[in-house]
Order: structure tokens, then sequence, then C-alpha cells
């Protein structure tokens, strides 16, 4: 039993590992990294907002949200404003070019999901889904949500880096 256990275990990892750098790739090739469609996505369903918002919403330091911002800026998928409530600050929003790039990025991500499931009937695919649910319940305390998860997990890497 652990030996299958831990070929599981493997393989899943593995899986996670592949997907993500197909979809890094495809990406990547149409000029979208790491981080920005999420910001993108919240820009599109938030309006304007503050960058200090952004930072709060995804549990990041405001730094690491600049940098992001900056890459966006440079490539034409969000723009600054002055913010009139606040002179001092910028109100983010996503440009045209932003959202079409959103949107081939949410294709792109489509097509490898799908490909990823090539031959897994709809049952299939509904089971596999059922029983990562429960290993998520099985490590997760308390049944967090997937934004403390990702809190938990940033928090966990800002505390190494600084010791």
């Amino acid at each position: 039993m652990r030996e299958s256990l831990c070929h599981a275990v493997h393989k899943m990892c593995r899986v996670t590992l592949l997907h993500r750098y197909h979809i890094s790739n495809a990406l990547r090739h149409i000029e979208i990294y790491r981080g920005q469609p999420e910001i993108l996505e919240y820009l599109v369903h938030h309006g304007d907002c503050p960058q200090v918002e952004i930072a709060k919403e995804f549990g990041v330091s405001p730094a690491s949200v600049a940098t992001s911002i900056k890459r966006m800026s440079k490539s034409g998928l969000i723009e600054r404003t002055i913010d009139e409530a606040d002179r001092r600050a910028n109100k983010i929003s996503i440009t045209e070019k932003g959202r079409l790039v959103l949107a081939r990025g949410k294709e792109e991500c489509r097509r490898i999901d799908e490909k990823m499931f090539t031959g897994f009937s709809d049952g299939e695919i509904e089971l596999f889904s059922s029983m990562l649910s429960r290993l998520a319940d099985n490590l997760s305390p308390d049944n967090m949500t997937d934004k403390e998860i990702i809190k938990m997990f940033i928090d966990e890497e800002n505390k190494e880096e600084k010791e």
C-alpha cells in the first residue's frame, strides 16, 4: 500500500509540474506572465482600483504588485491614472489590449486543460474532481478557502526569506 501511495503522489506532482510548464509556456508566447492573469481578471471584475487594493486582495506586498504593474503597463495591458481622491496614488485599469490578451490566455488554458483530459469521460472527470476535493479537505486546516491557502503559502515563503 505505501509504495502505491508514493507512486500516486509522485504522479500527481508530475502532472502538476507538467500542467504548470505548459500553461507558462503558452502564456509566455502571448506575453503574459505568472500572476498577471489574476490581476487582469481582478481588474475586469472590480474596475479601476489602487495598487494597494490589488496587493491586499492577493495577500502580497505592494512591492510585488508594483513589479507586475510596471511590466504590464510597459506591455500596454494596463494603464495607471492619478487617483482623484488621493493624488499620491495611482488607479490601475485594464486596457483593451489587456482584455484581448486575457481572453487569449483563457483560451490557451482551456485548450491545455482539454488536452490533459483527452480520453476521459465526464463521469471520470467528476470522480477525479471528487477525489481531489477529498485530498484537499484532508490537507486543509479548518477547510480554508483558496484565498486563505494562498495567503498562508505566501506568508510562509516571506517568513523563510527573512530567516
